[in-house]
């Protein structure tokens, strides 16, 4: 079912639980949420970041989304990252994804998010989009990450959606937000071109900058796999969540010692993020397995030093 508006606060970039094997991992997943759940105001699977999703098969996927969706029951929206290498292969996986939720009968918003230059142009986006959405009930969440498209190494390839375009993309109702990575500047301009639609959500995908320069509509947090509550302390202060400021003679200090917090938490696994929080989760027994579809790295005193910082802040979950 399609969400009457995109949800504002704190969406955590879930890590994708994996066994020794590599298959989804059930159980570390349904723990994982557990811990989530009670502060996030959605829950984004799959991402090309901390959610590996371009190294997961169209099977994987599937998988994942179906135990999310059965321990989830419509709590939150789930964000789902539906894109492939071609615009083919994102229709074949939107359409084996959304047959998923179809069968379920799940109750809850479901919300599709897609990069649309990790392949396809700007030039003919917004038929694209037309076609797109209008296969599905759901909503749609556009991924702007210029620093994902230059991975793909491809020349003369643009790596941000131009205004212009988002400017049209707006007017299809059932896309309500975009997920940006990239210049504070562009976001500007992102702002003016989509202010004709008030319900529109700009989420900012940089941790760091959210902490000092905090968006209206939100952040897509990896930290909040570490650490939700500290997160949504600070998405609650910057946003005031709840409707109620509240007001005691140390809220000013605790909210920047929280956000201080964070930032050291940032600084130790910012190079390495998927490699290093999973590691961690794994240590205080949230996840069975480490395991990660990428390349193995020596972490061993980034972990330690988190794990220290957590349990100095109280937020270690032994």
């Amino acid at each position: 079912m399609a969400s009457p508006s995109s949800p504002r606060g704190l969406l955590v970039d879930l890590v994708t639980p994996l066994k020794d094997n590599r298959e989804i991992d059930g159980r570390s997943l349904e723990r994982l949420l557990h811990r989530v759940l009670p502060h996030v105001q959605a829950v984004l699977i799959a991402s090309p970041h901390m959610g590996e999703g371009p190294k997961l098969s169209p099977g994987q996927r599937e998988e994942l989304l179906g135990k999310t969706l059965g321990v989830i029951r419509g709590q939150v929206p789930i964000l789902v990252w539906v894109t492939q290498d071609t615009e083919q292969e994102t229709r074949e996986a939107l359409e084996r994804l959304s047959k998923k939720v179809k069968r379920g009968r799940y109750p809850g918003p479901v919300c599709w998010v897609d990069t649309p230059l990790y392949y396809h142009s700007n030039r003919g986006l917004v038929s694209h989009y037309r076609r797109l959405t209008s296969w599905t009930e759901e909503a749609w969440l556009l991924h702007n990450d210029p620093a994902l498209i230059d991975q793909l190494a491809l020349p003369l390839k643009r790596k941000n959606l131009r205004t212009s375009i988002l400017k049209r993309l707006v007017e299809i109702e059932k896309i309500q937000g975009i997920l940006y990575h990239g210049s504070l500047d562009r976001a500007v301009h992102y702002e003016k071109a989509t202010k004709a639609r008030p319900d529109f959500k700009i989420y900012d995908g940089e941790e760091s900058r959210f902490l000092t320069h905090p968006s209206v509509s939100g952040v897509v947090s990896a930290g909040a796999n570490l650490s939700p509550r500290a997160w949504f302390k600070i998405t609650d202060a910057s946003l005031n969540l709840r409707g109620s400021r509240e007001d005691y003679p140390d809220r000013l200090e605790q909210i920047w010692k929280t956000g201080q917090y964070l930032q050291r938490l940032m600084d130790l696994y910012r190079s390495s993020a998927v490699q290093v929080i999973k590691r961690v989760l794994a240590e205080t027994g949230i996840l069975e397995s480490p395991t990660c579809l990428m390349k193995p790295a020596d972490l061993g005193e980034k972990v330690k030093a988190i794990l220290e910082e957590m349990k100095r802040f109280g937020d270690h979950p032994k």
